[in-house]
């Protein structure tokens, strides 16, 4: 089966972290992890020609708390208020996948 890609902007992903994981106050930011290591690199063009390399990958990101005037920061209580008491009775009550 083909699978849709989705792209995230930084923003989109720090409130899809803060709704999973049930924050909702404080500023948060996000911090990006690197694994880096050398290696050596063929020129295109030039096979058997190496060159000194750097290798990145992406190994993870952190949700972290901020201040408020840090550049990037959201605000948790805006992206993702608690709801109300009153709004919590209103859901509908999800599924159960236990086969009963």
């Amino acid at each position: 089966m083909a699978s849709k890609e989705r792209a995230f902007s930084i923003r989109d992903l720090i409130i899809a972290l803060m709704r999973d994981q049930k924050i909702h106050s404080g500023f948060w930011g996000l911090t990006v992890h690197f694994d880096a290591s050398g290696t050596s690199i063929t020129k295109p063009g030039q096979p058997g020609l190496n060159f000194p390399g750097l290798a990145v990958a992406v190994a993870g990101v952190t949700l972290v708390p901020a201040s408020a005037n840090e550049p990037g920061s959201l605000d948790a209580s805006i992206h993702n208020p608690a709801k109300s008491p009153a709004a919590r009775k209103l859901s509908k009550p999800r599924a159960s996948n236990d086969g009963l």
